[in-house]
């Protein structure tokens, strides 16, 4: 909200269910972490957004079993001024199990005109995603686009539907050993010592990413565009990444990435994963 007047005025408009006019959200500060003294302690809510005459508390929560603390039901007075136009706004998942915190809040500020309004995550990423892709915005486009695929569910095409329909337990059953076989690869280069982030939150992809010093060396699991069940590789221009040199030969291209396949062998057993992915690492250097 802070980088772009756009996205800054499209979710405040969805948050405060109101018309927030860009040059009003352009005029805004976006602040984290504010502290606040109240009498019952110190109060740290998650965004303050404040401009002339107005100020927006938002509490985001991510977890629907996370209620209020004791503090936070009665501390909100405190985190504003007491002229101008104030929002107390809680953006949270579906089925969060604190909406009766809320209103307790709401009552307790009704008398000093703050109004408290309860949003949804789903509601947001929908209300960003079309400005997001009409600034060509990277950032904010992989971060509604995670914000979809954590809170909403996914359609699905006619071509997923029909291999839904010819259901094959023993597919499923293959698939889910090889995603096991990923998480002990996993976990025998952990105990190696090797530095590992596991990438699971993606429709199309399930593995992990090899480590060193907060670069990107390699990715390990399944990814739909791949032509093979099984495979590592690398990202070939991202800067966050760290490259083998020299360049092996023969990698199969998919959308920006080099990859290499694991053949049947190594699809249930995570040893010879570990070997081979290792293998790789050790016979190369790294930018």
């Amino acid at each position: 909200m802070e980088k772009n007047q756009l996205a800054a005025a499209s979710a405040l408009s969805y948050l405060l269910e109101k018309k927030v006019s860009d040059t009003d959200a352009e005029s805004f500060e976006f602040r984290t972490q504010c502290s606040f003294l109240t009498a019952s302690g110190r109060e740290i809510p998650d965004l303050l957004v404040a401009g002339q005459d107005f100020r927006c508390i938002i509490e985001a929560k991510t977890d629907p079993e996370l209620l209020l603390t004791s503090a936070q039901k009665n501390g909100y007075k405190a985190c504003f001024e007491s002229a101008g136009e104030r929002h107390l706004c809680f953006l949270v998942p579906d089925r969060w199990k604190g909406l009766k915190d809320v209103e307790q809040v709401r009552t307790s500020l009704q008398s000093v005109d703050i109004f408290v309004h309860v949003r949804g995550w789903r509601g947001l990423a929908a209300e960003l995603n079309d400005t997001a892709r009409s600034l060509g915005d990277a950032i904010l486009i992989e971060a509604t686009d995670f914000w979809k695929w954590k809170f909403e569910g996914e359609s699905m095409s006619p071509e997923e539907k029909e291999f839904l329909s010819a259901w094959s337990g023993k597919q499923y059953k293959a698939l889910r050993k090889l995603q096991k076989s990923i998480d002990q690869a996993r976990n025998l280069f952990d105990a190696q010592g090797y530095e590992t982030e596991l990438e699971t939150s993606y429709t199309d992809s399930y593995g992990f990413y090899l480590k060193r010093a907060r670069f990107y060396l390699l990715w390990v699991g399944i990814w739909t565009p791949s032509p093979v069940p099984l495979s590592y590789g690398y990202h070939a221009t991202k800067s966050i990444w760290r490259r083998p040199n020299p360049i092996p030969v023969s990698p199969i291209s998919v959308q920006s990435y080099n990859l290499w396949p694991l053949g049947p062998e190594t699809w249930d057993s995570p040893e010879k994963i570990f070997e081979t992915v290792k293998s790789f690492i050790d016979s190369h250097n790294y930018e």
